[in-house]
């Protein structure tokens, strides 16, 4: 169920309207439409409409819908008190399960700078195959989280440098305790 809300800035003249997504079945919860740039950068997460097309940080273009459903991306979460939670941008679509675009963008780069690694064509591909436990936690992260530590240990200081970066970026919560990068 979608709600339009407009809120009125009283002495500021501004009118920000914001749709609302309230999950079906009546739930309490509901959340605010994203916009976020094909690299994953978060424009708004609180906002209905957004006058940028592309993103000012990389020039890519914004969409607030994935591109394999037209699934809408939630933004934040509003509480009963009406306070927005803390917004983290959401790396598979609630409604079809597929990446979002900026999660396929950083797994094929990652495999391609595992591909320029010096790892063994075999580390290569287990590492390969683990890509997605690593951003979302499923029953194989513990897996997951082993073989990361070996390639870092054994991938040499750029592959260790690249490897970390994209477990801090997209690594589900239990990868980061795991490897203390909180």
């Amino acid at each position: 169920m979608l709600l339009r809300v407009v809120l009125v800035c009283i002495g500021l003249k501004t009118v920000l309207s914001c749709d609302i997504i309230t999950p079906k079945g009546g739930e309490n919860m509901s959340y605010y439409r994203a916009y976020i740039c094909e690299n994953g950068h978060a424009i708004s997460s609180l906002s209905d409409s957004c006058p940028d097309k592309h993103c000012a940080k990389c020039g890519a273009a914004v969409i607030n819908k994935c591109p394999e459903c037209n699934g809408m991306i939630r933004g934040r979460s509003r509480s009963e008190y009406g306070f927005a939670a803390k917004y983290t941008v959401p790396s598979y679509c609630i409604e079809c399960g597929k990446p979002y675009p900026w999660t396929r963008i950083a797994i094929q780069s990652t495999i391609y700078m595992l591909e320029e690694s010096d790892l063994s064509y075999e580390e290569q591909n287990k590492l390969k195959e683990i890509l997605p436990d690593i951003i979302s936690e499923t029953p194989r992260t513990a897996l997951a989280a082993v073989r990361f530590k070996k390639a870092i240990i054994s991938g040499g200081k750029f592959v260790a440098d690249f490897l970390r970066q994209f477990a801090i970026d997209f690594g589900c919560e239990y990868l980061k305790n795991q490897l203390d990068l909180h």
